[in-house]
């Protein structure tokens, strides 16, 4: 897994579960907890676009690493053409 950023109560997308976020002097207060809002180790955490993963961290961050495991030359198409079509583009035209 890469590197990913904690979910933050800064982020556009967080919401507290319990509604209960309140900035206090620039800093996120849980009104359930009466404390600090501790994003690592809160239950209520939620992410409006659905992108919160395990440990509370924002999917978001995470960067997909994709590998092509098929290749375009791995694909062998024999096309028989029938009628009208084949006599027009003729036997020894490739169509694809």
């Amino acid at each position: 897994m890469l590197t990913t950023k904690a979910c933050s109560p800064a982020c556009a997308f967080f919401r507290c579960g319990r509604r209960a976020l309140q900035i206090k002097k620039s800093k996120p207060w849980c009104s359930f907890a009466n404390d600090y809002c501790d994003v690592k180790r809160c239950a209520y955490v939620q992410c409006i676009r659905g992108k919160l993963i395990s440990g509370n961290m924002c999917g978001l961050t995470v960067k997909r690493l994709t590998v092509d495991r098929l290749r375009p030359e791995d694909f062998d198409i024999d096309i028989e053409l029938k009628g009208k079509l084949a006599k027009r583009l003729g036997r020894d035209k490739d169509i694809v």
